[in-house]
């Protein structure tokens, strides 16, 4: 089978865009707004399920370095 290339890996994605660069601020904030909710479409049962243990609780190990790290700067 041959090999198929991945444009990705090797950088080679300067060239690509969604065709965005001639929208307003407000045309590209409604556009991201849409890509956003069509993403959480697509990912909604992942949303829902639990974060597996690991995940977890390395999210709250950064949490809690988070809330060390506001104290001391008060």
């Amino acid at each position: 089978m041959p090999k198929r290339h991945n444009s990705y890996a090797a950088g080679g994605n300067a060239n690509w865009g969604i065709g965005a660069n001639g929208l307003t601020a407000a045309g590209q904030s409604e556009l991201l707004k849409d890509l956003g909710r069509q993403l959480q479409h697509s990912y909604q049962s992942i949303l829902k399920d639990p974060a597996p243990d690991r995940i977890r609780q390395l999210l709250e190990r950064l949490e809690r370095a988070h809330h060390r790290e506001g104290n001391e700067n008060h």
